[in-house]
């Protein structure tokens, strides 16, 4: 009766230890075919990951940048250390499969091994939970993939920045000359002003508004200058240097901003996005935990040697190797937990991490889809938004053409011409503006397209390790 009632236990044990084994479920989130905000045209780019989209707006500066960041960028050395980390991990796993082999030198007068006194033995020790060696090994594979895929968000959210930093840089150095060329005309405008009042043909408000003006722009020109301090500082912290300068070999109005991002489907931009990848990947390692914590209720085999010369008759004598006695000790064990009450609380645990788990992969990929979402519409709206600019710029500069022809005519005066010229001014500085946040939505939208994150890599290789 007492054996049938031992036996119930370990079979309700194993049972109850198995019940918590199951396999990983892609979770069901719904999405949709389709984008629901209109887009500019492009073309479908089924590799975006590997494309070097930046090399499209033809600056060597960006470019050499760039190479230099992926390279250098300290976040980036840090994520390296992070997957090495993860490796040395399932290494270390993987050759927990290996038994343990200990060389044993000394004197002992244990009689279980017969008095041996001076021996020097092997000790081979081999203790394994299969179940839980499976679960570890199966984690540790998902946490090396998930801090891979933190390394490529690493390097994707590096492309950004210093793409980013680099528009805005040059963005604000060509806004320093137009505000330059706005002021000097509006100097010129004031002292026109000031001879016709002294000629008393208007009054002094004009002369006091014009100057005022003059001020303000010389005030935005000082912010002006901090920013390019700050995005340059921005760009050589990005490749590893300290503050410093930056050479440009183009001009802002020079960069090609005419390139557009491919169409990508829903779907495949989340099968390329690194933080998705990460999700899914934590979410399958929390899964393995559940299993992992519930595999401390199966059995565990133990395997045991120790063999070798010894000297005999608990003697100092050095054991002779031809003549001397050896000693044979070995058990083979089966550890069955009959009661592990604490165990459920770990089961607990680990299946609370794994809703955790859960819910941040379906936070992940509605973040992913609202995101992209938004950069499609900025692209799409600030693109014709800067269309518009340009196309009043264009109307500006016909009149301010046609306005100097009436000048040189003697139909109109220098001051009014010179008004339709500082109109023009403003115009350019506003399209400046316009064309560095069109250039912004570019990057973003590469950004949430996951594109060019892998650059460098192997295309053939990558597709083979997934």
């Amino acid at each position: 009766m007492h054996k049938n009632r031992v036996l119930t236990m370990i079979i309700a044990s194993l049972l109850a230890g198995c019940a918590y084994f199951s396999e990983y479920k892609k979770p069901d989130v719904a999405v949709n075919n389709q984008w629901d905000v209109p887009q500019n045209t492009g073309l479908s780019e089924s590799n975006l990951p590997f494309v070097t989209w930046w090399q499209g707006f033809n600056d060597p500066t960006l470019n050499q940048l760039i190479e230099s960041g992926l390279a250098s960028n300290n976040t980036l050395n840090m994520s390296r250390g992070n997957v090495e980390a993860a490796e040395g991990e399932l290494k270390k796993v993987q050759l927990q499969w290996i038994p343990d082999i200990s060389v044993i030198l000394g004197y002992s007068n244990n009689p279980a091994t017969g008095f041996p006194g001076l021996l020097a033995v092997l000790a081979p020790n081999y203790t394994m939970n299969v179940f839980s060696q499976i679960k570890q090994q199966k984690k540790a594979k998902y946490e090396l993939a998930e801090a891979k895929a933190e390394d490529d968000a690493v390097k994707l959210n590096v492309i950004t920045q210093i793409t980013a930093s680099y528009f805005t840089y040059q963005a604000e150095i060509e806004r320093k000359q137009l505000l330059d060329v706005l002021a000097n005309d509006l100097t010129h405008l004031t002292e026109i002003a000031k001879k016709v009042y002294k000629g008393g043909l208007s009054a002094n408000i004009n002369v006091q508004d014009l100057e005022a003006q003059v001020n303000m722009i010389r005030g935005e020109q000082e912010v002006i200058e901090q920013n390019i301090v700050v995005s340059r500082n921005a760009l050589r912290y990005l490749i590893n240097q300290n503050p410093g300068q930056i050479t440009t070999s183009q001009k802002f109005s020079m960069l090609n901003n005419k390139t557009l991002a491919p169409a990508q489907l829903p779907m495949t931009v989340l099968e390329n996005r690194p933080d998705m990848q990460m999700a899914e990947n934590r979410l399958r390692a929390s899964n393995e935990g559940i299993g992992l914590a519930a595999s401390q209720l199966l059995p565990t085999v133990q395997l045991d040697f120790i063999g070798g010369p010894v000297a005999g008759n608990n003697s100092y004598n050095i054991p002779n190797p031809i003549t001397t006695n050896v000693v044979d000790f070995n058990d083979e064990l089966l550890k069955i937990p009959v009661l592990r009450a604490s165990v459920l609380g770990e089961i607990d645990k680990a299946k609370g991490l794994d809703k955790v788990s859960y819910y941040n992969y379906v936070e992940t990929l509605q973040k992913a889809l609202r995101d992209t979402s938004n950069a499609f519409s900025a692209n799409y709206r600030l693109t014709n938004k800067l269309m518009q600019t340009e196309s009043a710029q264009m109307h500006l500069a016909k009149s301010y053409s046609l306005n100097q022809s009436l000048t040189k005519k003697g139909i109109q005066s220098v001051m009014d011409t010179l008004k339709s010229k500082i109109a023009l001014d403003r115009m350019d500085i506003s399209v400046n503006q316009d064309k560095l946040q069109q250039l912004i939505t570019i990057v973003n939208l590469y950004h949430e397209l996951a594109g060019g994150y892998k650059t460098g890599e192997d295309t053939a290789k990558t597709a083979e390790s997934k």
